[in-house]
């Protein structure tokens, strides 16, 4: 499992998404932690990973952070908490070895 951080910026502009996919589909990156991601608060599925992020509807598109998690690792994400709009974290399911 390759796990990994990175400072976007912001994702608020046509296609981010798309871009965002094709560069961690080439990095090959099971779960991304986000900084300033700048989208609204949901997740959002495109193609094969999903993106958790968190904003606060009263600071919209000016903070955010979130987790990009792919299709492989989606299935064992148990719970995803937003603390505030640059704190979130989410529970996998796994196992100690």
């Amino acid at each position: 499992m390759k796990i990994g951080m990175w400072y976007v910026g912001s994702l608020f502009w046509s296609g981010a998404l798309k871009v965002l996919h094709n560069e961690l589909s080439n990095l090959d990156f099971d779960i991304l932690a986000l900084q300033k991601t700048r989208l609204e608060s949901d997740i959002q599925k495109f193609y094969n990973f999903a993106l958790f992020n968190s904003e606060l509807e009263i600071l919209k598109n000016e903070f955010g952070c979130g987790f990009y998690v792919s299709g492989e690792i989606l299935k064992y994400v148990k719970v995803f908490k937003i603390i505030n709009e640059r704190i979130c974290c989410f529970r996998l399911k796994a196992k100690w070895f």
